[in-house]
C-alpha cells in the first residue's frame, strides 16, 4: 500500500514538472512560502501568465485567507488574498469545480465561505449563478444574506430573487427588499409597490425605503395611503420617501404631517419639504419654530436658512431669544443667510453671548449681512448701524 502511494506521488511530480512551465513552478513555490510579500507576489505573478493555470488554483485558493497587508515595489500595497482573488476571478470558469469543493468542506472557515461567494459573483457566469441560488437557499443566513446581495445586482436574477422571497421568513424578506433598494433596479417597482400592503410594518418600511432609493417613480399615491399608516416609523419612512422623490404633488400632505403626534414624523416632514423646496411650504415652517419639540425647531431654522426668505426673518429673531444656544446659534447662522437689514442688531446685541459658539455665529452673519469686519466689540457695531441708518423694524 505504501509502495503504491510512493509510486502515485512520484508519478503526480513528474506529470506536474511537464505540464507546467518553470514560471508558473516559481510563482507557486512563492505561494507555498510563510513570507506574505512572496505569497502575494506569487499570485500575482500567476495573473501575468499566458498559459493555463489550472495547477495553480488550489494553492490560490489556500491563501485567500491571508489577509497581511504587504507593500510591493511593483504591485504596490497589497495582500496575498487579494492578489489571489484577482487571479481566480480572472481564471473564470475554470475555478469553479475547486472554489464549489472548498465551499462544500466542513472544515472551511466562514469567513473563506464568503470570500468564495464574492469571487463567483464577479466570475457571474450561469454555472456560479445557479450556485449562488443555491446558496441563497442555506440555512446560514451570513452565506444567505451575501449570496443574495450578488444575485440583486445582476437584473437576470429578479425574477429568481422575488420568487424566492414568496417563500422566504421576514429577516430574508428585509434582506431582499433592501438589496432591490441599493442596486435601484426599476423593474422592481410594481413588486415594491404590491408588498406596501403587507400587514408587516417593517416590510412596509423597508419597501418604502427601497422606492425612495430608486426614485424613478410616476405615482406616489401607494406611498401617499402609508402617510396615515398607525406605525410612527412607517409613517416616517413614507414621508422621507417622498422627500427623496421630490414630487409637488406630495406637499399638501407633507404640511399636513407637520401636525403629527410624534415628533420624529414631524421633524422627517420639514427635511421633505427642505428637499423639494416649494414656497408653499414656506408659512407652515415658519409655524414650526414653535413646536415642543427641539429637534423640529432646528430643523425648521435649518430649512428657513435654504429657503432664505425674508418673511421667515421676525420669528428667527424671536428665536435669538431662546434659551437654548442652538436655537440661537442655529437662527443666527439663518439670519446671515437670509441677509435681511433687520436681523442686525438683534445679532449684535447676541456678541456678548456667553456662550462662545452663539457669539462666533453671530459675527459671521454680521460680516455676511453688512459686508463689513469690526470684530466682536458691540460699541463699533452700534456706531457703524447708526451712520449708515439702520432700521431693525421697517427696512426690508
Amino acid at each position: 500500500m505504501k509502495r503504491s502511494l510512493f509510486f502515485l506521488i512520484l508519478i503526480s511530480c513528474i506529470l506536474f514538472s511537464q505540464n507546467i512551465s518553470n514560471d508558473l513552478k516559481i510563482a507557486i513555490e512563492n505561494i507555498k512560502s510563510e513570507n506574505p510579500v512572496k505569497r502575494a507576489y506569487g499570485a500575482y505573478k500567476i495573473g501575468r501568465l499566458t498559459e493555463d493555470i489550472k495547477e495553480a488554483i488550489p494553492y490560490l485558493i489556500n491563501i485567500l485567507e491571508d489577509e497581511r497587508p504587504v507593500v510591493d515595489n511593483i504591485i504596490g500595497k497589497t495582500s496575498p488574498s487579494n492578489e489571489a482573488k484577482k487571479v481566480l476571478v480572472k481564471t473564470g470558469s475554470q475555478a469553479l469545480p475547486y472554489l464549489f469543493e472548498k465551499f462544500n468542506d466542513e472544515k472551511t472557515l466562514k469567513s473563506l465561505k464568503i470570500k468564495i461567494i464574492e469571487i463567483l459573483g464577479e466570475i457571474n457566469d450561469e454555472t456560479s449563478i445557479i450556485f449562488l441560488e443555491k446558496i441563497a437557499n442555506e440555512k446560514d443566513f451570513d452565506f444567505k444574506e451575501k449570496a443574495i446581495e450578488i444575485l440583486s445586482l445582476n437584473k437576470n436574477e429578479t425574477d429568481f430573487l422575488i420568487n424566492y422571497y414568496k417563500t422566504a421568513d421576514n429577516f430574508t424578506k428585509i434582506k431582499i427588499i433592501y438589496s432591490f433598494g441599493k442596486t435601484k433596479n426599476s423593474q422592481v417597482l410594481p413588486f415594491l409597490y404590491e408588498i406596501l400592503n403587507d400587514k408587516n410594518w417593517e416590510i412596509k418600511k423597508f419597501a418604502l425605503w427601497s422606492i425612495g432609493e430608486i426614485k424613478n417613480v410616476d405615482d406616489i399615491t401607494p406611498i401617499i395611503k402609508l402617510l396615515k399608516d398607525k406605525e410612527y416609523l412607517v409613517r416616517k419612512e413614507a414621508v422621507e420617501t417622498l422627500g427623496k422623490i421630490k414630487s409637488p404633488v406630495s406637499i399638501p400632505y407633507l404640511i399636513e404631517l407637520l401636525e403629527d403626534s410624534n415628533w420624529l414624523v414631524r421633524q422627517a416632514a420639514i427635511k421633505a419639504l427642505r428637499e423639494i423646496k416649494d414656497e408653499r411650504a414656506l408659512e407652515p415652517i415658519i409655524n414650526a419654530l414653535y413646536d415642543k419639540q427641539i429637534e423640529v425647531k432646528i430643523e425648521a431654522i435649518k430649512t428657513l436658512s435654504i429657503f432664505k426668505n425674508k418673511k421667515a426673518t421676525i420669528s428667527l429673531i424671536i428665536c435669538l431669544n431662546d434659551k437654548n444656544p442652538i436655537i440661537k446659534e442655529y437662527s443666527a447662522y439663518a439670519l446671515g443667510e437670509i441677509r435681511d437689514k433687520r436681523a442686525i442688531y438683534p445679532l449684535i446685541n447676541l456678541l456678548s453671548d456667553k456662550n462662545i459658539e452663539v457669539r462666533k455665529t453671530a459675527f459671521e452673519s454680521l460680516r455676511k449681512i453688512t459686508g463689513v469686519n469690526l470684530g466682536y466689540e458691540k460699541e463699533k457695531w452700534y456706531k457703524w448701524a447708526a451712520e449708515n441708518k439702520v432700521s431693525t423694524i421697517t427696512e426690508n
